[in-house]
């Protein structure tokens, strides 16, 4: 199912052949199995998943059809009405000098994360080392200015630790799949002629839907920095793993260097 080419020195992982099959329904049927632990939240990983092939697969308006459904579907499971999202505590949280890290993760971003990941084994996504120097620029741009804004507080304990963990395999993969993979890789190829205004569009939805965390305008307009940072990185690179690293990199460091409000 997959090749490997080099391409001017750069080793390129690609699927050579399309998702059909056992390699369409297969995971579709695993991804089921989801609906054990996670109950109706687990249904839509299937679907999500038809919804993700369905994207690289269709022409037309229906490949049109096929981002705007996989989005709605994505916003609905993390919306709170599907029942039995409510975060799941693996720890004691820290909680210390106004910084609340909590070692949770919601339901919802498991199965979508999952999804992801899973469909990333079929169609894998290479990260490429033009893609660091960006990379390094997107995590350390919004560090380096929140330092000035929140108070300097280097820590780790276990409970952090595996925040961090939960964070990248769970939060980065899932948000990223949502704003980058579906929705400003949706918007660039119908405005492909102004990649600006996808860019533009989706940094200000990435910020409009962290308002519920970022308790305070300078939180949130560092949000807003950090997630121009990311959609910029795709803008350029179009490197889903870019994004996911860089957007782990960032909180990373903000979970371990600076001020962490919960």
């Amino acid at each position: 199912m997959f090749s490997l080419n080099v391409q001017r020195g750069v080793p390129v992982i690609a699927a050579d052949a399309p998702i059909e099959g056992k390699a369409l329904w297969v995971p579709a049927a695993f991804l089921c199995l989801l609906s054990i632990p996670f109950g109706w939240i687990g249904v839509f990983a299937p679907v999500i998943w038809l919804g993700l092939v369905a994207m690289d697969t269709a022409r037309g308006w229906k490949k049109a059809l096929s981002f705007i459904i996989t989005a709605l579907l994505m916003l609905v499971v993390t919306s709170g009405v599907i029942p039995g999202n409510d975060h799941i505590l693996l720890m004691e949280p820290y909680l210390h000098n106004g910084s609340e890290i909590y070692p949770s993760f919601r339901p919802a971003k498991a199965v979508i994360a999952l999804t992801l990941v899973l469909y990333m084994l079929v169609r894998p996504q290479p990260l490429k080392r033009k893609d660091l120097p960006l990379m390094a620029i997107a995590i350390v741009v919004p560090i380096i200015i929140g330092a000035f804004f929140l108070e300097f507080q280097p820590k780790l304990t276990a409970a952090i630790a595996l925040a961090a963990l939960l964070n990248l395999v769970v939060v980065c993969i899932a948000e990223e799949g949502f704003f980058r993979w579906v929705l400003q890789r949706g918007l660039g190829q119908w405005l492909h002629r102004w990649p600006w205004i996808p860019t533009v569009i989706v940094t200000v939805l990435f910020t409009y839907l962290h308002t519920g965390w970022a308790v305070s305008l300078i939180l949130l307009s560092l949000v807003g920095l950090a997630g121009l940072g990311y959609a910029l990185l795709w803008q350029l690179r179009g490197s889903f793993w870019a994004c996911v690293l860089a957007h782990w990199g960032v909180n990373l460091l903000h979970m371990t260097l600076l001020q962490y409000p919960g």
